[in-house]
């Protein structure tokens, strides 16, 4: 019974969290919803048991004490009526020592109502116990007394009538309930130990099985992680049944995503060069309109086109990177892209030198799509091209997990008022110069969209032929 009480003081907690705990639990993560399911349940079963097991324990204990008293009561019935002549005259002893020992605890008790000074163990000295004669003792009866010394005595009684005597005599035995209190303690205690060990192991099986469990639901964030870097395309499919079904439904939003952004892209391209096409043709009909009449007319529509034909070029390019941003897994060598770009740039930049100094980016991979890196890098070798005297260089390397690009020209440079205005859309420093001014622009919308960044600087101050760097910082795709 203690143990029980022991235990249930455990997991006592007050009414009014009870609301506040559910609250709380619906947030909480799947581990911990099945450990805790787990710890209520096996700390219930434990309780239950061990509650089970004492009771059990204690009414085994008492039905034995009980039986032992009615043993000890037939032997002094059977010693004290062996002489009917001389019942008061026991010539034999109970058999257990403990009866002769002053307030043991184990005490006999032989009297009547007429009886004054009641036949009783050496045990009781000069102390007696206290039966109620008025109350029928003809079966053995049960009772709880307050013997010596104030111990709690349980005592079994017997009226036995002698008819030669014709005298009713009541025999009373009585044992220290303390022997029964100090062993169900101690079976209490050791049960308690051995139901906390069992306890802490199933807690341990549960926390190991809530481990396995869950594993396939980090193996599916693991795959999501994967997907969103690049690494992967898919979801497996070796999955148990339970959720196979939510990785086939994953697999399918990835493949509808990919198909809307595609589609969603291919359509603002058509529009695109649907409207560049008329827009072409208006431009070059109204050149040909001012050379022929010289007309203010035509130099309006020439430049309302010229301004359309610059939106839609920095708008297409907008739409474009929106949307490669929104794939899930895009991802690109830079190795390659920049040889192509380099190779490209060759050609169409003849006289002008090309050095790419890119020993570390064999291993270097852009969480992005290429034709976004191919638009800014390409944008900057264009503009590097343009201005470089001689010499462009082409560097790259890995610094904090993002990939910085340089592009170092020695060209004239840019003035350092100037050179965060040449981010503006449709700024363009010299008139004469071919380009719609909407270059870097893009470039500067894609870095940011990309969580990176791009600084121009000088390359040289110490030099009038100063040249100037651009740096573009984008991020990698984690080994």
């Amino acid at each position: 019974m203690k143990l029980f009480k022991k235990l249930s003081l455990a997991i006592k907690s007050p009414k009014k969290e009870g609301i506040s705990i559910g609250r709380k639990m619906g947030s909480a993560p799947l581990w911990l919803r099945m450990f805790s399911i787990s710890l209520v349940w096996t700390v219930f079963v434990l309780l239950l048991a061990g509650f089970l097991l004492s009771l059990t324990f204690r009414s085994a204990m008492e039905d034995n004490f009980n039986g032992r008293l009615v043993s000890l009561m037939d032997n002094l019935i059977r010693i004290g009526t062996s002489d009917l002549q001389n019942i008061g005259d026991l010539s034999e002893t109970m058999t257990d020592p403990r009866f002769e020992t002053a307030y043991s605890g184990w005490y006999w008790q032989i009297s009547t109502k007429n009886l004054t000074q009641p036949i009783r163990s050496v045990s009781l000295w000069d102390e007696a116990l206290s039966p109620d004669f008025n109350i029928s003792a003809k079966k053995i009866r049960f009772s709880e007394v307050l013997g010596p010394e104030n111990q709690m005595l349980k005592m079994v009684e017997r009226d036995v009538y002698i008819a030669e005597n014709d005298i009713t005599f009541r025999f009373s035995v009585a044992i220290d309930q303390s022997e029964i209190r100090q062993q169900v303690d101690e079976f209490d205690r050791i049960l308690l130990i051995y139901l906390s060990i069992l306890g802490v192991g199933l807690l341990l099986f549960s926390g190991l099985q809530v481990i396995f469990t869950l594993r396939p639901l980090g193996k599916i964030k693991s795959f999501l992680t994967k997907i969103r870097n690049g690494t992967e395309s898919h979801m497996p499919s070796d999955l148990p049944s339970e959720i196979r079904p939510l990785a086939g439904e994953l697999n399918a939003l990835i493949d509808h995503n990919r198909q809307i952004v595609e589609r969603s892209r291919t359509q603002v391209g058509n529009l695109a060069h649907a409207l560049k096409t008329p827009l072409t043709i208006m431009m070059n009909e109204a050149a040909l309109d001012k050379k022929n009449r010289s007309e203010k007319l035509s130099d309006q529509v020439e430049v309302q086109t010229g301004v359309m034909h610059r939106q839609i070029d920095y708008y297409l390019g907008r739409a474009r990177m929106a949307a490669s941003l929104n794939v899930i897994s895009s991802h690109c060598k830079i190795r390659p892209v920049l040889t192509d770009l380099i190779r490209a740039m060759r050609l169409v930049a003849r006289g002008k030198k090309f050095i790419f100094n890119a020993q570390s980016a064999d291993d270097l991979i852009f969480k992005g799509e290429r034709q976004d890196l191919e638009e800014m890098i390409g944008n900057l070798l264009e503009n590097a091209a343009k201005w470089a005297k001689e010499e462009i260089i082409l560097s790259c390397f890995l610094k904090k997990e993002m990939i910085h690009i340089l592009i170092i020209d020695d060209g004239s440079g840019i003035d350092l008022p100037l050179q965060k205005s040449v981010f503006s859309r449709g700024e363009r420093l010299d008139e004469n110069t071919p380009g719609t001014g909407l270059g870097l622009s893009i470039v500067k919308d894609l870095t940011h969209l990309y969580g990176g960044e791009i600084t121009l600087y000088d390359s040289n101050k110490s030099s009038n032929n100063k040249g100037l760097t651009a740096e573009i910082i984008l991020p990698s795709l984690p080994a």
